[in-house]
């Protein structure tokens, strides 16, 4: 796999860390809203667009360690495969080989 490959895939890792962090501290201090505001999962380094989704859809997401929630049009076609999309965010999986074993074996949740 192309290196840049790899790192637009540990970009989207890590925006799902901050993303699960944000869940925690939301839980943690009793912050009950019906939506929450989250980092875009886009694969680009330099993204500072949020996304909201209510607990429902955030927990759909991280059900599949191959799925990320970004904000619309963020995709990269090279690794992403568009799944879902209403007017707050896409929803994406990675679609094959080496970019989806990665999200696979980094998933907080498994």
């Amino acid at each position: 796999m192309d290196d840049w490959r790899t790192q637009e895939v540990l970009n989207e890792i890590d925006a799902r860390r901050r993303n699960e962090w944000i869940e925690e501290s939301n839980d943690r201090y009793g912050a009950h809203d019906v939506a929450d505001d989250y980092v875009c999962e886009c694969s680009d380094a330099g993204c500072t667009e949020l996304i909201t989704l209510t607990r429902d859809e955030y927990e759909s997401v991280r059900r599949f360690g191959a799925r990320f929630a970004i904000a619309v049009d963020h995709e990269n076609p090279e690794i992403d495969r568009v799944i879902g999309q209403n007017g707050r965010f896409s929803l994406v999986e990675k679609w094959f080989g080496f970019p989806r074993r990665m999200a696979h074996e980094a998933n907080p949740r498994r």
